[in-house]
């Protein structure tokens, strides 16, 4: 579909300066974008791998909360 975009990007910045006080410069939106997005890539795969090994048919939310620890701590900046 041209012309749809993934994200909001005024959202995007308007959060970040809410939270952060600080303006956001022009691309720093999208890299903030790009990095949560590689986040919650990481988050279901980790979540997939141990719903696997406990026997689960589908990732759960017991199954995410067990891995979101570690994939915070991967993606501390």
């Amino acid at each position: 579909m041209p012309g749809q975009k993934l994200y909001p990007r005024a959202t995007v910045k308007k959060i970040v300066k809410a939270h952060s006080n600080c303006n956001v410069s022009k691309s720093a939106d999208v890299m903030i974008f790009l990095d949560y997005m590689l986040f919650m890539q990481n988050l279901i795969k980790e979540a997939g791998i141990e719903a696997k090994q406990g026997g689960e048919r589908g990732i759960t939310a017991r199954s995410v909360k067990k891995v979101t620890a570690n994939s915070l701590a991967k993606f501390k900046g």
